[in-house]
């Protein structure tokens, strides 16, 4: 016989549902916040303070958004902190048009909150728009995503990529690599073999066999073996065994990429 006395299961999904709305309606103080940080970036004599309080405010956001199920904001979030990351703790990297392309942001963040409280599942006019300010972004520079646990692996990489027009973004989680991979468009990946999460071999093949846009990117994978037990069609480009040779080898893959590169939009140019 049933207890009539036991208390109703709650509604998990309405709870949750209840929770995002809660959120959304939040959304525009908050983006209001960050606007307002950011346009005092150009008059603060305290910049490096304010740009740290802007940018926490952003990462915590990108945080809450996935949490709440509206990745466009995270997107858009992670998007938005490469924007910053030109003129860290720097005022005179600040340009009136990198300032503008930030704001554009907090705009299509505004844009994403009313088509999710409208019902909104898609965002396709947003992701156009966040596409575009990213080829503002990049300019003529390559975009290279480096995964990788060894601070001294990460410097050298970072030193070598110097003669290069190059936006660098760093990462030590191979599972956070992925959803940046298959969410923005990069030209070179260099990974290590083992980075948290999901290392650089499963992270490889994942990427060449997605439909995302990154499957013939260049990829050089870091190893301790000289032949990790890779398949065919779905390596990497260059394999750098750790060894006495390391610096000059991985020197000679990241040229040899960025030439494969430079011939890939010759050759579109044509």
């Amino acid at each position: 016989m049933a207890d009539s006395s036991a208390k109703p299961l709650p509604d998990v999904k309405a709870m949750l549902r209840q929770l995002r709305e809660n959120y959304l309606a939040e959304l525009d103080e908050k983006l209001g916040d960050i606007e307002s940080d950011l346009l005092a970036l150009e008059r603060t004599e305290r910049f490096a303070d304010m740009f740290e309080r802007a940018y926490r405010k952003v990462h915590s956001l990108k945080g809450s958004a996935g949490t709440y199920g509206l990745p466009i904001i995270s997107k858009i979030c992670h998007q938005l902190e490469e924007h910053l990351n030109l003129f860290t703790n720097d005022a005179s990297k600040l340009t009136r048009e990198v300032l503008d392309r930030c704001l554009a942001h907090i705009n299509l963040m505004r844009k994403a909150r009313d088509q999710a409280q409208a019902g909104g599942e898609h965002f396709n006019d947003i992701e156009e728009a966040l596409n575009a300010l990213r080829t503002q972004l990049l300019g003529d520079r390559y975009s290279v995503l480096i995964v990788e646990t060894s601070k001294v692996n990460i410097k050298l990489c970072a030193d070598i990529m110097k003669r290069y027009p190059v936006q660098v973004t760093i990462l030590d989680n191979g599972y956070q690599a992925l959803e940046l991979l298959l969410q923005h468009k990069y030209h070179l990946l260099i990974t290590g073999l083992e980075v948290k999460m999901l290392n650089g071999l499963a992270l490889v093949a994942a990427v060449r066999m997605s439909a995302r846009g990154n499957q013939d990117m260049q990829a050089i994978m870091l190893s301790s073996s000289k032949q990790p037990p890779f398949k065919r069609n779905i390596d990497p480009n260059y394999i750098v065994p750790r060894d006495s040779q390391f610096a000059e080898n991985l020197g000679r893959a990241i040229d040899n990429s960025v030439a494969a590169l430079r011939e890939k939009v010759e050759g579109l140019a044509r």
